[in-house]
């Protein structure tokens, strides 16, 4: 017996001396609610240990969950996860046991099954540096290459992969090289199942620009992009991060359809497309309130899908247009862009400048939170 317990049968014995609750409490030091509760604990009840303290635990826990609930929770993560192409995570998980007619608990309690049976691998996560970034295009496409890879018996293959900034609508492209006759035929069959975009944002690959014999000359991707309203968006040089959307894309592309066997480009030019139906019909995004790329698609008003006709053997006529190039401007106040460099003033010293290539007007625009900070003379062929 402590001495806590020992005050509890004191205070009684004082009580039943007619001491006042006052008296007690003075004498030892307590409050006069420690001694009500004792008093009353003692003759409200007749187990001869009443000066015990009782456990504070609820007698059930109101978040325990049924193990019949738990086990479907389980099977369906086993059975999503054989499934080709399917997400498995909780909100998967809920749907799918809503789907089956089961009762779903929420998606933080799916999210403690699945830790609780290991069912969960813990992923790095990389954030970029936190310097203003100009970030407020609206209606963006990310695109990007995945490759080069191989097929049994050293086959070269690329995969072009396009998706939606805002909706997570995306497009799957294997392609035997990574050359814009190649990856161009893909970026117009996405826009005329979809629809096109008002900005196209990609890397600095090569492919993508042009050519470095020709740096200032427009490639097929290039022209094809502006000749349909397009404006192509380059993030800066080694931040692959600022095409976070596609890059994570990529990551499904390669867990759930690179990782099946395939015999040849042909088939698996054939499993892209279902690949890319079962991604758009299936696939959830919390950002988007847990609703599917076609969930999204449905609700769009208006579509500006590709109708026109295209020669892709042709390189497309460019009357007028614009580049956008996104640069960190480092100590040495250097722009680099398309082989040329620029000096600029120290007020842009360690910021991201937008660098607007106005094609018709042969001029370079240098911007910084919507300010227009120098225009330079920048020649480009439109032939």
């Amino acid at each position: 017996m402590n001495s806590e317990e020992k005050l509890r049968q004191e205070a009684v014995q004082l009580h039943l001396q007619d001491e006042s609750a006052s008296s007690i409490a003075t004498q030892l030091s307590k409050s006069r609610q420690w001694v009500y509760k004792w008093v009353s604990r003692y003759q409200n009840t007749s187990d001869p240990e009443w000066y015990r303290e009782h456990s504070r635990a609820p007698h059930k826990q109101s978040g325990e969950l049924p193990a019949d609930v738990e086990h479907s929770i389980i099977e369906v993560r086993k059975r999503l996860s054989q499934k080709p192409y399917s997400q498995k995570g909780a909100v998967s998980i809920l749907y799918e046991l809503k789907r089956l007619g089961i009762q779903s608990p929420s998606v933080s309690t799916i999210n403690r099954v699945l830790k609780k049976n290991g069912l969960i691998k813990q992923s790095k996560t990389t954030i970029g540096k936190s310097k203003e970034y100009p970030d407020h295009y609206h209606d963006v496409q990310q695109m990007d290459l995945i490759g080069p890879r191989y097929l049994k018996g050293g086959f070269k293959f690329y995969v072009f992969t396009v998706i939606d900034k805002n909706n997570h609508m995306a497009g799957t492209y294997p392609i035997a090289n990574k050359s814009a006759k190649s990856i161009v035929p893909g970026i117009v069959d996405f826009w005329r199942l979809y629809q096109m975009p008002d900005y196209l944002q990609m890397d600095n690959e090569l492919s993508f620009r042009g050519s470095n014999r020709h740096p200032r000359g427009l490639g097929l991707l290039l022209r094809t992009a502006i000749s349909c309203g397009v404006t192509p968006i380059f993030i800066p040089p080694a931040e692959p991060w600022r095409n976070g959307v596609v890059e994570k894309f990529n990551d499904t592309v390669k867990n759930h359809f690179l990782s099946a066997p395939f015999s040849s480009l042909d088939e698996m030019q054939r499993k892209s497309r279902e690949f890319s139906d079962f991604h758009n019909s299936h696939h959830r995004y919390s950002s988007q309130n847990n609703k599917t790329p076609d969930e999204l698609l449905k609700e769009m008003k208006y579509l500006s899908k590709l109708t026109r006709e295209m020669d892709l053997t042709k390189r497309p006529i460019i009357e007028t247009g614009q580049l956008i190039f996104i640069r960190f401007i480092r100590s040495d106040l250097k722009l680099h862009l398309l082989n040329s460099t620029f000096t600029v003033t120290e007020d842009l010293v360690y910021c991201y400048v937008e660098a607007i290539v106005q094609i018709d007007k042969h001029l370079l625009v240098v911007k910084h939170k919507g300010v227009v900070y120098h225009y330079f003379e920048f020649v480009m062929p439109l032939s």
